[in-house]
C-alpha cells in the first residue's frame, strides 16, 4: 500500500498517467484524433501475415569437436556471469522491485484508461472485447502479488554484504551454496514476472490498436502497424505464454523451485 501511495504522489505519474485517466481529454488522446466509428465498421481488422523464409547454411567443413581450452573458457565465462548476477541482484533487488511495481501500477492505469475510453466511445460490441481488458487486468493483479513474494524473498543483510564485499569475496566467503541457489531462483522469478507484465501491456496495446483501426484518420497506418506487431499477444500462443510466465514466476518466487532443488540434493 505504501508503494501505491508513493506512486500516486509522484508528480510525473499524476501528470502523465492519472490526469489523462480522469480527464475528458483522455478519449481524444486514445482516439488518435480519428473520426467517430461508423455503424457499419467491421468488428475486426485485416491482419497482415508476413512469412519469413529462413535459410540455414550448414558448413560441412566445420568440425564438431571443441578443444578443452574452449570448454574451460565457457565454464569460466558462465561462472563469472552467475557471480556478477547474484552479486548485482543482492545489491539492487529492492530497486528492481520498486521499478517493477511502479511499472505494474502504470500498466494498470493504462489498461483501465483504455477500457473507459472505449466504453465512452461505445466501441464495445461483443463480449470478446472484454477479454482484451480482463486478461491484462488479471495479469497485472497477479504481478502485484508476485512483487510481494519477491520482496519477502530478499535475504536479510544481503544488500549490505554485497556493498561491503567484492564479487568474488561475496560469492565464495559470504554466501553458502543454498544462498546462491535461492538468489538465482528469485532472480529468474523476477525476470519472468516482468516478462508477464510486459506481455499483458502488449495485449492491452493490441486492443487499443484494434479499437482505433475501426476508424479512419491520419494515424490509421500507425494503429495498423501497432496492431500487427502486437498481434501475437492476442493469439492463443500469447495467452499461453502469459500463463506460463506467471506460473513459472510464482514457482520460483514462492520457493517451490528452491524446495525441489533441496529434495533432489
Amino acid at each position: 500500500m505504501d508503494a501505491f501511495v508513493t506512486w500516486v504522489n509522484n508528480p510525473l505519474v499524476q501528470s502523465a498517467v492519472i490526469s489523462p485517466l480522469v480527464s475528458v481529454i483522455l478519449g481524444l488522446l486514445f482516439a488518435g484524433f480519428n473520426h467517430s466509428p461508423s455503424p457499419a465498421a467491421p468488428a475486426t481488422v485485416q491482419q497482415t501475415v508476413v512469412i519469413f523464409r529462413q535459410t540455414v547454411v550448414v558448413n560441412k567443413n566445420r568440425g564438431t569437436s571443441s578443444s578443452s581450452g574452449d570448454v574451460w573458457g565457457y565454464v569460466g565465462a558462465v561462472f563469472m556471469v552467475v557471480a556478477v548476477v547474484i552479486w548485482g541482484y543482492s545489491r539492487y533487488a529492492s530497486d528492481i522491485l520498486h521499478y517493477w511495481l511502479n511499472g505494474v501500477f502504470s500498466c494498470t492505469a493504462f489498461i483501465l484508461a483504455a477500457g473507459f475510453a472505449s466504453a465512452i466511445r461505445g466501441q464495445y460490441n461483443s463480449a470478446e472485447w472484454g477479454w482484451y481488458i480482463f486478461t491484462p487486468l488479471v495479469a497485472v493483479g497477479a504481478s502485484i502479488y508476485l512483487t510481494e513474494l519477491a520482496q519477502a524473498g530478499i535475504i536479510a543483510g544481503a544488500r549490505e554484504a554485497a556493498f561491503r564485499y567484492g564479487i568474488i569475496d561475496y560469492y565464495f566467503e559470504v554466501l553458502k551454496n543454498e544462498h546462491r541457489i535461492w538468489i538465482l531462483s528469485q532472480l529468474f522469478g523476477v525476470v519472468m514476472g516482468i516478462g508477464a507484465t510486459f506481455v499483458a501491456a502488449l495485449r492491452s496495446l493490441h486492443y487499443l490498436a484494434l479499437m482505433n483501426q475501426r476508424t479512419s484518420g491520419a494515424l490509421s497506418s500507425f494503429w495498423f502497424g501497432l496492431a500487427r506487431y502486437t498481434r501475437f499477444s492476442a493469439q492463443i500462443s500469447g495467452v499461453v505464454l502469459l500463463i506460463i510466465l506467471l506460473g513459472a514466476a510464482y514457482f520460483m518466487l514462492s520457493g517451490h523451485a528452491y524446495d525441489l532443488w533441496l529434495r533432489r540434493g
